[in-house]
């Protein structure tokens, strides 16, 4: 695939100037943002702590949990996804006035960022869990993760914030908001929402961790690998692919999400580098199914589990 990058760079986000490998270069990114938009005292601390914790929790080293055994849902992916998230909220922050009832402040910037950071947490397994696959509690692990932030949270600087886990549900494909939801949880719902998809979406080895890791994914928990299952091969999820994201990702980012993912283009002030990327992987999938030669995906996506 010709993205017009150099090659070896797989590892860095859309703008090619972040590693998604590498936690403390995605710490220094957000910091820097929630630092130009928020002030120096958004919380830089927690957000340091959150970060640490997160990678010692997919190594294994966080109290209660197993190592992550799943190869879609990394850390890269959960990395990737704070980040995205930390740019969305500040192009909110940018085209929304501070007296609208919409209006994110600092406090509820930094609980975003970690809820992103967190989104998926809850496809770790506990400690009691070893009999289990991670991918098998994918069914549940929304629920989860929202149990896991509200005692994470109750013990940091947003204690009082800690019930707004909850907004970690607008992940699930199959969730909406609720109509009695307040206009600021709705929207960093709404961020949270497309941070996730956007993040995915735009990855360089997209198509290919499709193909090799979210199939296996899917196999764990019944929703691939037999021919009477929904992909009975990783070329059927690829075929697929396409209308799974104008037909239910697309749609849900509008009508759901707002729009949302026009934020991150008023972030940049410019051309979005997410969306270029995204448009690019959906532009070359096309070519992919149309010659219906799937060698064509050459790249060799790496699972990041071990970050330090």
């Amino acid at each position: 695939m010709d993205t017009g990058a150099p090659a070896g760079v797989s590892q860095y986000d859309p703008t090619l100037t972040v590693d998604l490998e590498n936690p403390r270069a995605v710490l220094a990114a957000i910091d820097t943002i929630m630092r130009g938009r928020f002030g120096a005292g958004y919380g830089l601390p927690l957000l340091e702590q959150a970060i640490a914790d997160l990678a010692r929790a997919f190594r294994g080293e966080y109290p209660g949990l197993l190592r992550c055994d799943t190869y879609y849902h990394d850390l890269r992916h959960a990395l990737d996804c704070g980040l995205a998230m930390a740019r969305l909220l500040d192009g909110q922050a940018i085209a929304t006035r501070p007296d609208a009832p919409e209006h994110i402040d600092a406090q509820h910037a930094l609980l975003g960022v970690l809820l992103a950071l967190y989104h998926d947490i809850g496809l770790l397994r506990r400690s009691d869990e070893a009999h289990l696959q991670g991918a098998q509690l994918t069914p549940v692990h929304e629920r989860r993760g929202v149990a896991f932030m509200r005692d994470y949270l109750a013990r940091t600087s947003l204690a009082q914030l800690a019930d707004k886990a909850e907004l970690i549900m607008i992940t699930r494909l199959v969730w909406h908001m609720p109509p009695e939801i307040s206009p600021l949880d709705r929207a960093i719902s709404s961020l949270l929402g497309a941070a996730d998809i956007m993040s995915q979406l735009a990855d360089r080895c997209y198509l290919e961790k499709c193909r090799d890791f979210l199939y296996i994914e899917f196999s764990a928990f019944g929703l691939a690998g037999a021919p009477d299952l929904t992909y009975p091969d990783p070329q059927t999820l690829l075929k697929n692919t396409p209308a799974f994201y104008t037909g239910l990702l697309r749609q849900r980012i509008h009508h759901e999400y707002a729009d949302a993912d026009r934020y991150m283009q008023i972030h940049f002030g410019g051309e979005c580098p997410y969306q270029a990327a995204i448009s690019r992987n959906f532009s070359f999938l096309e070519g992919v199914l149309a010659s219906e030669e799937l060698s064509m995906l050459r790249r060799l996506p790496q699972r990041v589990i071990d970050a330090k």
